[in-house]
């Protein structure tokens, strides 16, 4: 033991005189292997960590799809009283749970906070093995239809909205008119399942009962996409088997209740039941390795630059190696003292990977928490430690092996007799062409994959719409009370706070109605004419709202005061939809109608259909014109001009105390953070292809620059009989050029395997120009290898001929 000690003090007293190496191989290593450890951490989390519930293989989420054989993929929404049904009168789950997700404004506190609610039965949180800081969880006392005005609060909203507040028991909170008594706090270690959109917390639980969806309980024929089903399967119960036997309970019940409605007619419902899991991971197991693929050839480029330092390091201590050698040092005892060194510094680089990783983790927690689950639980763990000790095991031994493999024991004596001028230390021929193929090979790759997932991010960011978010923002009012007054109260105050608001000189004009980047709700329709059944999206727009979002009418005309006022049985439709009532003729005209209805919506209008940030397709949409009663408003603005919450809310108190604000957003952030993938993508994959550039240049001008060292008395008998200083050039040049085209051909064969092993999930990622891509990524690729050829030789080329004759700078 005391050996080992002495190695790595004489290890360090050697490094010590050589601080550019020291600070090199730690900064380099240190910070590759930080990524790594963090990317494999962040993998393991998503791909293989179960969930943080107590038999969390046994969850399921329950869907709802309902459409008929002509459907290839029908809505997945419960109809509310269908849902209430199901949860009555199923026999397969031990455990099942109701759950809606919502906003509401927290009107008892004097800021007015908006917070994202949720509306359970008691079983939620007993699935999912939640504990509290106070209090208790929902009881039978809270079960459907018990109407208990009760709260619990997260933990986060405890802490953020109360100050910590030790009597959260004693207090009471108000939401939409009704006050809650506040019986629980859950405690910071509840880990939330984002199963309705990712980084979105829920602030504060109220019992089922007071869900947005009660007002439909009778409506068979009204789909619910904010429902949500979950349960746990009794043992012995398959999934598939739950599936079989839950589908007739849910569609005969259901097919007798709409039996009256032609629409109906030829549709069905299917159970499917989607494990939970699943359903919180979603798509991020691709993103993981996806991730995990990259910084992995960031690693490989690392380690080749790393191992050609220790390489040339181990040639510089040719005559130390050879004194050792001189007094008996064996083989084994040479590559002890290099292990030795080689640990020492993969000890410092893992120290300081793993103060980089928590700095990862952090990241990833401000930055990623929207776009990949799981994030908040992200921590250094027993994997990241065991990763950690094993890379910097693997990778001593590795750098310890290369340079032991660099040095000529045989030779190393006559080193002494020879001045230093022997072959003791010296790197083959074809171990530095592999190192030239290999960091040609896997720069290109890299490059080309994150250039192509570049180009795509920025394609879809900067993709042109048929609509405008330019200076508009859009606000949202909440009722502060029970039951929400008639339309009539509500719409004589919106025409009030329009006209209070228009009054403000930076606001334009005011769309009574949701803006264009808002969700369209479903709605099912037939066509009068063919009788053929229609599942489209809808949205309900005022007057003046095609011309506010510079939506181009194609024909036919907007709708007029008269539609608003009178409620006018007309609609728009886009051109998508357009096209299926009409394929060769107007759609002007036509009338389709509600399955259980009468009424006729005839089409006035037919307007170019618009996709949505980050959406690959156009589908067909229905706009009907909107009564005045709506609390959501969209203000075109002045250009350059703003608008603040202060005087947003000055107005509506300027006409009722009733209402409050809930939100105040611009269309460009709404857009954004549609967008936020994307950005995200595209800062990550223009920051790696940078990184993995500089890591390839870095590598090339070692490898290179030993190369040209190793021939600098060739380079001076040339330059002495007269070659040009451009002859050597060319030559240097033209002698690495095989293998920098060799590298380059590689990663054509690598790139090919991935497709052909990968064809299914790389499809999203493949664009008809591929190939001007690749010639992209060659480009950068071929300026840095031309460079690292050119500067080594440019000192020999330089400086007078005598000084690379006789071997001396």
């Amino acid at each position: 033991m005391n050996h080992y000690f002495f190695l790595l003090k004489q290890a360090w007293g050697s490094l010590r005189q050589k601080p550019g190496f020291l600070v090199t191989v730690v900064v380099t290593m240190g910070t590759t292997l930080g990524v790594l450890l963090c990317v494999l951490t962040l993998a393991y989390l998503l791909v293989l960590q179960p969930l943080p519930y107590p038999e969390q293989d046994r969850l399921y989420n329950v869907t709802h799809a309902m459409g008929d054989k002509s459907k290839e993929a029908p809505p997945k929404a419960f109809t509310y009283p269908g849902l209430i049904h199901l949860y009555k009168n199923q026999q397969l789950f031990e455990k099942t749970a109701l759950l809606q997700y919502a906003e509401d404004i927290l009107t008892s506190l004097p800021n007015q906070p908006t917070l994202n609610t949720g509306y359970v039965t008691p079983q939620w949180f007993e699935l999912l093995g939640a504990t509290l800081k106070m209090g208790r969880l929902f009881e039978q006392t809270e079960a459907l239809d018990t109407f208990n005005p009760v709260a619990i609060i997260s933990y986060k909203t405890w802490r953020q909205e109360f100050a910590s507040a030790p009597d959260m028991l004693d207090k009471k909170v108000s939401f939409s008119g009704v006050t809650y008594r506040v019986v629980g706090v859950l405690s910071k270690e509840f880990v939330e399942p984002q199963i309705n959109q990712v980084g979105k917390d829920v602030g504060i639980w109220f019992p089922w009962d007071y869900n947005f969806d009660v007002p439909l309980k009778e409506s068979w024929g009204y789909m619910s996409p904010a429902s949500i089903f979950v349960g746990k399967l009794k043992v012995g119960v398959s999934a598939s088997n739950a599936q079989q036997r839950l589908t007739p309970l849910v569609n005969d019940t259901w097919a007798e209740h709409v039996a009256s409605i032609p629409f109906f007619s030829g549709w069905s419902i299917k159970i499917e039941l989607e494990p939970f899991q699943t359903v919180v991971m979603g798509e991020s197991k691709n993103t993981a390795f996806l991730l995990l693929a990259g910084v992995l050839g960031l690693v490989l480029i690392a380690f080749a630059n790393i191992a050609n330092l220790f390489i040339s390091r181990t040639a510089e201590q040719r005559r130390p190696l050879a004194i050792r050698a001189a007094l008996g040092a064996t083989k084994s005892q040479l590559f002890r003292e290099l292990l030795a060194e080689s640990g020492l510094l993969m000890l410092l680089s893992v120290l300081l990977a793993l103060v980089i990783a928590s700095l990862g983790f952090s990241l990833l927690q401000s930055y990623m928490s929207s776009v990949l689950p799981r994030v908040d639980e992200l921590r250094m763990n027993t994997i990241t430690l065991v990763a950690a000790v094993f890379c910097a095991v693997l990778f001593a031994f590795l750098f310890a092996f290369l340079s032991r493999r660099a040095i000529n024991y045989q030779t190393l004596n006559s080193m002494l007799q020879s001045s230093g001028k022997g072959t003791g230390v010296q790197v083959s021929k074809l171990f530095r062409q592999s190192l030239i193929v290999s960091q040609v090979a896997i720069a290109t790759v890299l490059v080309f994959v994150n250039i192509s997932l570049f180009k795509q991010a920025i394609g879809t960011i900067t993709e042109p719409t048929d609509f405008s978010v330019e200076n508009m923002s859009q606000i949202s009012l909440a009722v502060s009370a029970s039951q929400v007054p008639p339309p009539e109260e509500v719409s004589a105050v919106m025409t009030e706070l329009k006209k209070k608001l228009l009054e403000l000189p930076q606001v334009e004009s005011i769309s009574q109605s949701v803006s264009v980047l808002d969700r369209f709700g479903l709605r099912a329709l037939i066509a009068v004419t063919s009788g053929e059944s229609f599942t489209l999206e809808s949205k309900h727009v005022s007057n003046n709202y095609f011309q506010m979002m510079a939506q181009p009418l194609l024909e036919g005309d907007y709708f007029s005061d008269t539609d608003i006022k009178d409620g006018t049985q007309v609609i728009i439709v886009n051109d998508v939809f357009a096209k299926q009532l009409s394929p060769d003729g107007s759609a002007l005209g036509l009338q389709v109608s509600p399955p259980s209805s009468r009424d006729r919506l005839t089409i006035v209008g037919v307007v170019k259909g618009v996709k949505m940030p980050a959406q690959t397709d156009i589908p067909m949409r229905v706009y009907t014109p909107l009564n005045l009663a709506p609390t959501q408003m969209t203000l075109k603005l002045q250009e350059g001009q703003s608008i603040t919450r202060e005087q947003v809310v000055s107005a509506i108190k300027g006409v009722s105390n009733l209402y409050a604000l809930f939100s105040l957003q611009t269309l460009t952030e709404v857009k954004q953070r549609r967008l936020f993938t994307q950005y995200t993508s595209a800062i990550t994959t223009s920051a790696l292809t940078f990184i993995t550039l500089f890591l390839a240049g870095v590598g090339l001008y070692g490898i290179l620059s030993y190369s040209t060292q190793m021939r600098r008395f060739e380079i001076g008998t040339r330059l002495a009989i007269g070659a040009k200083r451009s002859d050597v050039i060319k030559l240097i040049v033209k002698d690495n050029a095989a293998m920098i085209l060799l590298g380059m051909l590689t990663s054509v064969l690598v790139l090919l395997a991935l497709y052909l092993g990968f064809n299914d999930n790389l499809n999203a990622y493949l664009s008809n120009n591929l190939v001007f891509v690749f010639v992209l990524t060659l480009v950068p690729i071929a300026l840095l290898s031309l460079f690292a050829c050119y500067w080594p030789l440019r000192k020999y080329i330089n400086q007078p001929v005598v000084h690379s004759l006789r071997g001396s700078d």
